[in-house]
């Protein structure tokens, strides 16, 4: 059953019914207009069509300079319709929408692997590079893939907004191009 205030619970949803389409030009565009977080340690983040306020992801480093595996992604808003101030998710924002689930990976050393509790088909990895640097990989258009973006196209009516698409975009892991995967009802 949906709950009133997971917009991305139904984004998940509609990812499972949706094909995708693999666009060779930058669709980036539809970020234009929409400010762009620059928080410390960003991994990606999500905004959509009918606000401009963002969802950031970042690496949670501890004081030893590695991710911490209490809570190696933190989650917040960053509320441009309200100064651009940082805000916490709330619970359900949280527990059903943009939340993470985050899991250790066996065998390797500060690495994890998470999915957005809306989600779950879509599964990022996290680490660090030599110098510490936060790095980010998934799938995008069947290739390995640094996410840098996600924009989600909807109508926001009433309580559930109606998503027609999301897009992701990120680059390529080893030749760094440019990636785009529509997921279309």
């Amino acid at each position: 059953m949906l709950n009133k205030f997971s917009p991305l619970l139904i984004i998940g949803f509609i990812f499972s019914l949706f094909s995708f389409t693999i666009i060779k030009q930058n669709e980036e565009s539809v970020f234009d207009g929409y400010p762009t977080p620059t928080d410390k340690n960003m991994l990606f983040y999500i905004q959509k069509s009918f606000n401009t306020n963002a969802v950031v992801y970042t690496a949670n480093i501890g004081e030893d300079g590695k991710l911490d595996p209490k809570e190696p992604v933190k989650v917040f808003w960053r509320r441009y319709q309200e100064d651009g101030r940082k805000r916490e998710l709330k619970y359900l924002e949280k527990k059903f929408a943009f939340g993470v689930n985050v899991k250790k990976i066996k065998g390797k050393d500060n690495a994890y692997v998470f999915t957005l509790v809306s989600i779950k088909e879509l599964k990022l990895y996290v680490t660090q590079d030599k110098h510490g640097h936060p790095k980010i990989a998934t799938i995008i258009a069947n290739r390995p893939a640094k996410l840098k973006r996600v924009f989600v196209t909807a109508e926001h009516t009433k309580l559930l907004p109606k998503v027609f698409y999301v897009e992701a975009f990120g680059s390529d892991l080893k030749t760094g191009q440019f990636l785009y995967q529509k997921f279309d009802n």
